[in-house]
């Protein structure tokens, strides 16, 4: 099943960290894929689900390349429309693909000493934070915590910013804080 682009605009809205604090409020703390590297520091955003062959990428998918030589089929993930590539080693042709500007996360380095802990489905999110695997299941549950945390961070912002304390804030736990929290988002439509 296709990742809707609502969920997809919501994950590229809140980024790495607001993502990896969601996961982690589920117990999920070591979903980032560590050792990979992105093709350049200004490719844009990479999000889309997992597919583990290329007769599987969809149009919004992200090819998962397991191999120890790698050389990513450029046109056809084109064709295709894929989000990006995600390699477990060096990509041979990666000055072609970062000229295409198909954002790409790869080990820079020598084979990979184990197998990526990604599914088929499972949903891959990078930027300059990171590069995370969102477990199929729980995805729209994440997108959804993610910006909720963002929309609370920003309400505690303006309230600090307009002269009011912390106390009582920074846990989003208390009566007057969801209270006012609740109000804020009503004036702004959120």
């Amino acid at each position: 099943m296709a990742l809707a682009q609502a969920i997809r605009d919501k994950l590229l809205s809140v980024g790495t960290a607001r993502i990896a604090a969601a996961l982690a409020k589920h117990g999920l703390r070591r979903q980032s894929l560590s050792g990979l590297e992105p093709l350049s520091p200004f490719q844009e955003a990479l999000v889309g689900e997992a597919a583990t062959a290329v007769d599987a990428c969809a149009p919004g998918a992200v090819l998962v390349m397991e191999s120890s030589v790698t050389s990513a089929p450029l046109a056809l993930l084109t064709r295709r429309k894929v989000a990006g590539v995600v390699s477990n080693s060096p990509l041979r042709n990666a000055a072609e693909i970062a000229r295409a500007g198909l954002p790409a996360w790869q080990r820079a380095s020598g084979p990979a000493s184990k197998p990526l802990p990604v599914e088929a489905g499972d949903v891959l999110f990078g930027d300059r934070g990171g590069l995370l695997v969102i477990p199929a299941t729980m995805v729209e549950q994440i997108a959804e915590e993610a910006v909720e945390a963002m929309a609370y961070e920003e309400f505690v912002a303006e309230q600090v910013s307009s002269g009011g304390g912390v106390y009582g804030l920074h846990i989003p736990s208390g009566e007057n804080a969801r209270r006012a929290f609740a109000a804020w988002r009503r004036i702004r439509g959120r």
